[in-house]
Formats: C-alpha cells, structure tokens, sequence
C-alpha cells in the first residue's frame, strides 16, 4: 500500500515535466487524495461526468476539472474552482502536494492542442458534496483497489478506428471504468512510487 507519509516525501522532491509550449487551450484537474480511512491507504476522489449530447465524454469517470478561464490567475486556480463549482469542495493552498507532468489532450487518440495540467490535494476528510448539474456522481476508491490487478480491463473506442486502451474497473462489482485521461494522470501517479500500470 502507499501511505500519506510516502505521498508528501515524494512530490517534496518530485519534478513534474510540464508542457512549456504556449497553447491558448489549457485546462486544470485535481487528483484528490482522501486519508479520512487512514493513514495508509488514503483514496482518490473521481467524479462520473452528466450524460450531455453536448459531452464527448459524458458518463465517463474523470477528475473534478476544467478549462482555464481569464480569472485563474494562478497555476491550480481553475482545477480548484472547478472542483468547487462541480461538487462543492473548496480545496486550500495548504492541502496542495504537487502536481503532475501535463499531458496534451487526444480526440479519437490524436494529440489535440489542449495542454491539462493535474494538480494534487490531501484533505483530511471530505464534507457532504453537492455535485451540479455536470456531475451525475462522486465516488472514491483506495489506492491499492486501484492498483488491483484483477481490475484492468481494457476499451475499445470507436473514435480511434476500434483501438483498446488500457483502464480499470471501480470494482469486482462496479464495472465502471477509469480510462483515458485520468488513467494516464494515474499511470504517472502510481509510477512514482515504482507501482507502473500497464501503459496506452
């Protein structure tokens, strides 16, 4: 298992490889770590995103996030007001841990010139959420649930000529799957700590 103590000591020294190219697409998430169950196995917030028409990821479970806006002045303010604004849980400067290395956005698995930049959060415990309008629910799963390995599974997306990517299932009886995206923040999450997912 990873505990809290691992997590802290390593982001102190951890140097995130961060997208320096100028994109007027940037968006912001927060991986949200959760230590109410304890100190050693602390879990990761996920929202499962509103069926919208108007969504090409809609139902899919992802991080609490968004695009950049003029206000977000700071590096992390548009992960932590969206977080806010999706399911009502106000994240603090002294609950930041670090981030993660960008990633560039896929559309049908291409590179899209959208930059994401994932942010990392510690909370001692979580209040009652109120998700809105954009977020349908908020589950949270443990680290070593997630590093299960009879949970990986993979999709087929048609928007990628039927290509499988890699992901994992909520649970043995949950057969909601994390992929995309937010697998890839986890693959390098996890990576820090010598636990490598199976790669996209």
């Amino acid at each position: 298992m990873i505990s809290v103590s691992e997590v802290l000591n390593r982001f102190q020294e951890h140097q995130p490889d961060l997208d320096r190219q100028s994109s007027a697409r940037q968006a912001e998430v927060a991986l949200v770590l959760n230590r109410d169950a304890g100190e050693h196995d602390p879990s990761i917030l996920f929202i499962q995103r509103a069926m919208s028409p108007d969504d090409p990821w809609s139902g899919q479970m992802a991080f609490p996030g968004g695009r950049r806006e003029h206000s977000d002045l700071e590096a992390g303010d548009a992960a932590c007001r969206e977080t806010c604004e999706e399911i009502g849980l106000k994240l603090h400067p002294v609950e930041s841990v670090g981030r993660l290395g960008d990633l560039r956005g896929r559309h049908g698995g291409r590179s899209a010139d959208l930059v994401i930049s994932c942010f990392v959060y510690l909370v001692d415990t979580t209040p009652v959420l109120r998700p809105n309008h954009e977020v349908s629910e908020v589950v949270q799963i443990p680290l070593s649930r997630l590093l299960d390995p009879k949970l990986r599974t993979s999709v087929q997306y048609d928007a990628a000529g039927g290509a499988l990517f890699p992901g994992i299932f909520l649970s043995e009886e949950d057969e909601r799957v994390i992929w995309g995206l937010t697998y890839r923040f986890l693959t390098q999450f996890f990576s820090l700590f010598g636990h490598p997912l199976p790669p996209g």
